[in-house]
């Protein structure tokens, strides 16, 4: 085997394990870390720990989401309830009741 079909080989090989560990990944909760993390740290580092603190829960809410796949961008539901059918076009809409506006003098 040449030495060019043997690198060819492996450099395919390589993208088939690359694409197993990238469709592994979730990247709503690496998005969702990230924004946190970036949060405390920037806090911490301005002696503002508001927004740490604000940073840490959204950190943990990041991680309770993905362990049962709620808000959004899980299921394409944001929130929203859908039908079993998962069709958008039938969702749940309550009817709202008419407000009556009075002007004020």
């Amino acid at each position: 085997m040449s030495h060019k079909k043997l690198n060819t080989k492996i450099t395919f090989v390589k993208i088939l394990i690359m694409k197993k560990l990238m469709s592994n990944i979730d990247w709503i909760l690496m998005l969702r870390l990230v924004m946190g993390g970036s949060m405390v740290v920037i806090g911490y580092q301005s002696n503002d720990y508001i927004p740490a603190i604000a940073g840490g829960f959204f950190i943990i809410y990041s991680i309770v989401s993905a362990k049962y796949k709620i808000g959004c961008g899980y299921d394409a539901s944001c929130g929203v309830s859908i039908n079993k059918n998962n069709n958008f076009n039938s969702r749940i809409v309550k009817e709202s009741k008419a407000v009556e506006f009075t002007e004020l003098k």
